[in-house]
């Protein structure tokens, strides 16, 4: 009995080490998902000690605001196409002018987090904005009655775009399909989408005539701040509207666009038929598309790919307690 004991606790070991070795994300071959995924674009924070967590007043604590950002998404960003303001502090109570303050630009490029041939993670760029300036620091050169805590806050736009692949399934018959047919086209879609905090998911195609197929698709915003609309394609900026007019014109809107590389696509509430901006409610928009398949075809699978864009408005704060120097 012991020695069976032993041979059957040995055999399990042995099937589940098979298992192990077996069930490798890459077993058969390279990924299928070109992109890493995730929900972040930017990640901010504010650089360890700067600004600091008290000074004091009089003049004597220099001090720098340094917001440190990482791309943790997959799309790159030009320095241009990303703006820092730093709220909370009125420049002149910390020797400083508010262009100091105003729409400043990181010191690089932020190159996406990429996933390489292997399947491997390769980081985005980190970098940073120092505020007042490199050169310059804050200071506070009044005096209190008591100590006074302020929050500092850096505000940061940035233009951003996430992308989504997936197939559609084209059959000779698409009312009668055999069971060993190539491919369902009625059924939920596998999606792959790329790492950023606007997603697309929900994908499913359906036959909607003998030559036309339909598909459907959600929009949702899967981050923390605020969504903008971009500007022109040829020229996307980074502008996350103050006013409340134009903020009211231009929240939650995002520029979609579809190229399933076939004539006759047309999508509900896109422009162009298969591009233009659409609003999200809630956090959400579903798309509805249509497309024609040429009446001589084969069976065949064919790639497509969602497009959005967008500008992004996130933020990050630090408390900063200023103390009372008693002479």
């Amino acid at each position: 009995m012991k020695h069976s004991r032993i041979f059957f606790a040995s055999l399990s070991i042995m099937v589940l080490f098979l298992a192990a070795c077996g069930s490798g994300s890459n077993a058969g071959g390279a990924s299928r998902n070109p992109f890493l995924g995730g929900n972040k674009g930017l990640s901010l924070e504010f650089e360890r000690g700067s600004p600091p967590d008290e000074i004091y007043d009089r003049g004597t604590t220099p001090f720098n605001a340094i917001v440190k950002m990482k791309n943790e998404g997959e799309f790159d960003i030009r320095k241009d196409q990303v703006k820092v303001a730093l709220l909370g502090i009125l420049p002149q109570d910390f020797a400083a002018t508010p262009d100091e303050l105003n729409d400043k630009l990181p010191a690089d490029d932020l190159t996406s987090t990429k996933k390489n041939a292997e399947g491997d993670r390769v980081e985005g760029t980190t970098t940073f904005v120092t505020f007042p300036s490199d050169a310059e620091a804050f200071n506070f050169p009044g005096v209190l009655n008591g100590n006074q805590e302020y929050k500092l806050r850096a505000d940061v736009c940035y233009f951003y775009q996430t992308k989504a692949v997936t197939t559609l399934c084209v059959l000779r018959d698409l009312i009668t399909t055999d069971e060993d047919a190539l491919c369902d086209p009625s059924t939920t879609k596998t999606v792959h989408v790329s790492g950023g905090p606007i997603g697309v998911g929900n994908l499913r195609q359906d036959v909607v005539g003998k030559d036309k197929i339909g598909f459907t698709f959600d929009i949702t915003e899967t981050g923390q701040g605020f969504v903008f609309k971009a500007g022109a394609a040829d020229a996307p900026d980074a502008h996350c509207p103050k006013d409340a007019s134009e903020r009211r014109a231009k929240e939650d809107r995002v520029l979609v666009t579809v190229n399933t590389g076939l004539p006759g696509i047309r999508c509900s509430g896109l422009d162009g038929g298969s591009t233009g901006h659409v609003t999200l409610v809630n956090g959400k928009r579903t798309v509805t598309c249509t497309q024609d398949v040429d009446a001589g075809r084969n069976d065949f699978e064919k790639p497509i790919e969602i497009a959005l864009e967008y500008n992004y408005n996130d933020m990050v704060e630090k408390a900063l307690l200023v103390k009372h120097l008693i002479e």
